[in-house]
């Protein structure tokens, strides 16, 4: 098997706010062209920490966000993004033991353009955080992202990240208006949780590879790496 290597002609930089139209395409389409994602979502993120990548990721203490840049067109191909868990996942930082929480970062929206794919990139990006976690003091990097993003989840495994629990939301009546659409993510009900090991039915294993629209469902499969 061939080994991926960035090419020469690809840059890790941090962000610059010029580069938020691009940085919100590259979200959106991986979210909608590639796993067919719930709208509701995408808006919800563009709304909330997207809106003001500046404000809500590099002018956070320990927070960050890279894009990877093709010299040749000057073209911004990927992105990656850190914040302490206590600002990147909320509900999952009140579920970890006291003396792990600000011990862990959250990784997010990771995107790489489909024709940019494969190349050794998201690698490159995903190191790139790393280092920068570990600088930082960080011990563990956390992230979550949906079961039927399979090519998502095998990147990360390929990438030294061990598969957790998942979380069963039910993803219906998603309202359509900017508040109500905040108020729906952030105030959902506890999910159904699949701990590791746990039996899954045949049922659940069959929509997990659904996309949510699909299956009226969000699985979320969260993913661990120690540091």
């Amino acid at each position: 098997m061939a080994t991926e290597s960035v090419p020469s002609s690809v840059v890790i930089r941090s962000y610059q706010p010029s580069d938020q139209p691009a940085c919100q395409a590259i979200f959106t389409a991986a979210q909608l062209h590639e796993y067919n994602n719930p709208t509701s979502f995408v808006k919800y993120v563009l709304q909330t920490d997207m809106s003001d990548i500046e404000k809500n990721y590099l002018q956070i203490p320990n927070g960050h966000w890279w894009v990877a840049v093709s010299t040749v067109d000057n073209r911004i191909i990927g992105q990656v993004a850190v914040l302490p868990l206590h600002l990147g996942d909320p509900s999952y930082y009140r579920q970890l033991p006291e003396e792990e929480r600000d011990q862990t970062c959250e990784l997010l929206r990771m995107a790489i353009v489909s024709d940019a794919q494969r190349q050794g990139v998201g690698k490159k990006l995903v190191s790139t955080l790393i280092n920068f976690a570990r600088e930082k003091g960080y011990h563990q990097v956390h992230l979550t992202t949906l079961t039927n993003m399979n090519k998502a989840c095998a990147f990360y495994e390929k990438n030294g990240f061990i598969k957790g629990h998942i979380d069963r939301f039910l993803h219906d009546s998603v309202p359509e208006k900017k508040e109500d659409i905040r108020t729906y993510y952030s105030s959902r009900p506890k999910p159904v949780i699949f701990e590791m090991g746990a039996i899954i039915s045949d049922e659940d294993q069959r929509l997990m590879k659904m996309s949510p629209v699909q299956s009226k469902f969000l699985y979320i499969q969260h993913f661990f790496l120690k540091l």
